[in-house]
């Protein structure tokens, strides 16, 4: 491997807005899905860092992880090193669930890691590269090629936890998603379709139809389309509750993947360092509830507990 090439080679420019929060099923799977650094119960983050640079740690971590803007240019604060996790994981996740994806550049000067970016906009990832596109429209604007190639080996790359699915599988479930909120007939008014005047037809009946094809589309992910805090859903209250346990085993998931990632970056960046993250809220722990309630040994204050502790 030869040297690695100093400076930016991602663009950034500024992504429309993402359709997805305009789609009713796709924006609450979407917000359901992802990690808010304030839904993580500090109470059960454990954290145990060995490392003779904490203080340097820190200082990359609020000022070197180029993320969103405010984020960086936000006025000078104080800050610890658990505070910048939390900090992290919230964008990795943002990342992770709408794109499948997240990609950290690595940015050099003089051939010493300066800082981490992340790349923006759409990109794919290939054998050796990762390939960002640019909207044409906006590449004509600042004289770029619409395609830019970025060495894997440059990048901290997080695919989605093959445990659920693959990236590729997950992203297959959002443009899916995305084609049935199109036909979601509770929108058939700002969305006026020609179903609507065939003798017979029944807007319920249609969208039961269409809920069951999103239940079988997320099966993997176990989504739960929120069905316990509606009082109009067909489906029982056993398969309900039992799909919000699954959904909550998910959600440690994605959690556990997330903080082996971050646990390579740090590692890796500064030598002699030794980064533990978990969640006291284990997937053991979650297995064995989901195997209790479905044997029948579970109470209504076992569920009120784990709403409270999990996230």
């Amino acid at each position: 491997m030869g040297r690695i090439k100093d400076g930016q080679l991602s663009l950034d420019y500024d992504v429309p807005r993402n359709e997805n929060f305009l789609r009713h099923n796709t924006s609450m799977f979407i917000q359901d899905l992802s990690i808010s650094k304030y839904s993580i119960k500090n109470e059960y983050l454990s954290l145990s860092l060995i490392t003779e640079v904490e203080e340097d740690i820190t200082n990359f971590l609020v000022n070197n992880i180029t993320t969103f803007r405010y984020r960086n240019n936000y006025w000078s604060r104080r800050s610890n090193f658990s505070d910048e996790i939390l900090e992290l994981i919230e964008t990795i996740s943002n990342q992770l669930i709408n794109k499948g994806f997240c990609v950290f550049e690595k940015i050099y000067d003089e051939g010493k890691l300066a800082r981490l970016k992340v790349v923006v906009g759409e990109y794919k990832i290939k054998r050796n590269n990762i390939i960002q596109i640019i909207p044409n429209d906006i590449a004509s604007k600042i004289k770029s090629n619409t395609r830019v190639f970025i060495p894997k080996e440059k990048c901290f790359i997080l695919e989605f936890p093959k445990r659920l699915c693959s990236s590729k599988d997950y992203l297959y479930i959002l443009k899916k998603m995305a084609e049935i909120d199109a036909k979601y007939p509770m929108f058939s008014i700002l969305n006026p379709s020609n179903l609507s005047k065939v003798n017979g037809y029944d807007a319920m009946k249609h969208r039961y139809k269409l809920d069951l094809a999103l239940r079988q589309l997320t099966k993997k992910i176990s989504w739960h389309h929120r069905a316990q805090f509606s009082s109009r859903d067909k489906f029982s209250n056993y398969y309900s509750t039992l799909k919000s346990l699954k959904f909550r085993r998910t959600k440690i998931i994605l959690l556990n993947h997330i903080f082996d990632f971050i646990k390579s970056i740090i590692e890796e960046i500064f030598d002699g360092t030794t980064l533990d993250i978990s969640y006291t809220k284990s997937l053991d722990e979650i297995n064995k509830i989901i195997k209790d309630y479905e044997k029948g040994i579970f109470t209504n204050d076992q569920h009120l507990k784990i709403i409270k502790e999990f996230m």
